[in-house]
């Protein structure tokens, strides 16, 4: 399948009907642990989610396709596998499915966004966690970090045109009414004293992306799921963290993501400041190797919390 092929294709929301008709809400639920502050056995801690998994490629699938269908994004998958051809994989190649994550820090209640890696945590009751891909805004148009909550809640909402975005389309609409041409989606969630939102998206392959003005997309399916369950006066948090340290099974493990041009040394001190945190010991010698070849998003063993 040539490039322009499968951008025309693209363009005109075409997918995989293999993977179409399996798309699903992403209904996964994890549970974590974490000890208290001065606890005398911190490798009860459990902070690292999901499992690895791997897809062998269909006739005619993308990575755009694959990565909807795991509910991950666009550039997670890439990431995973900057080896492989996105837009043409080789038929039957088994793929790397990166479904593992370390919780970010922050508070554990309602939204958790952490922008850097494109994805929402959603904490339920019980020390239960559901987390979903996210498209964001591109650089410069940055969510605001802070602590807020689920404002006004809207259904098909109306999409009313900033002025800045009039100037750049062909053809400028100062309203869009809801529909398949409202880049809205089904779904609206507001978040209270801003003009953001978290909301759906009349094109999912923006979702992994960096392509909003500062608000959150989230899958169709995904958002179907959240909206009913997420109240008005739900704490949201958007959080920038660009490294994450957890624990799992008695071992300590990493992940970073290069979003924004981070460099690997900014990133090495925010690592340590958070291994530090965790009273962790571990060779920063070797953080540093492990650091430098590690891809974003890769789940890297720091070792055992008993060494």
């Amino acid at each position: 399948m040539s490039l322009t092929l499968v951008v025309m294709l693209l363009l005109l929301g075409w997918a995989d009907a293999s993977l179409a008709n399996e798309w699903r809400p992403h209904t996964s639920v994890y549970s974590y642990r974490v000890e208290p502050s001065g606890a005398k056995a911190p490798q009860q801690s459990k902070t690292v989610i999901g499992r690895f998994q791997e897809h062998k490629v269909r006739e005619g699938e993308t990575f755009l396709d694959i990565a909807r269908h795991y509910h991950l994004g666009y550039k997670e998958l890439l990431q995973a596998n900057p080896e492989v051809d996105p837009w043409v994989p080789p038929v039957s190649l088994k793929i790397k499915i990166p479904s593992v994550w370390i919780l970010p820090r922050g508070s554990r209640q309602g939204l958790v966004l952490n922008i850097p890696e494109r994805r929402v945590y959603y904490y339920l009751s019980g020390s239960k966690v559901m987390t979903f891909a996210l498209g964001i805004g591109r650089e410069g148009r940055d969510t605001p970090p802070g602590k807020y909550w689920i404002g006004g809640k809207r259904v098909n909402p109306t999409w009313y045109v900033p002025i800045e975005i009039q100037r750049e389309m062909e053809f400028p609409r100062k309203v869009v009414p809801p529909g398949p041409d409202n880049p809205l989606g089904r779904y609206w969630m507001g978040l209270s004293a801003t003009e953001y939102g978290i909301h759906g998206t009349n094109n999912p392959w923006a979702v992994g992306r960096d392509v909003t003005r500062g608000c959150i997309r989230l899958y169709p399916e995904d958002i179907d799921f959240l909206f009913p369950r997420v109240p008005p006066k739900t704490p949201v948090e958007v959080i920038y963290q660009y490294t994450k340290v957890g624990e799992r099974d008695g071992k300590a493990y990493f992940q970073v993501y290069r979003t924004r041009g981070r460099n690997d040394q900014a990133l090495l001190n925010a690592l340590i400041r958070e291994i530090r945190s965790l009273n962790l010991v571990v060779d920063l010698r070797r953080v540093r190797q492990l650091l430098r070849e590690s891809t974003d998003g890769e789940l890297i063993p720091l070792g055992s919390l008993d060494m």
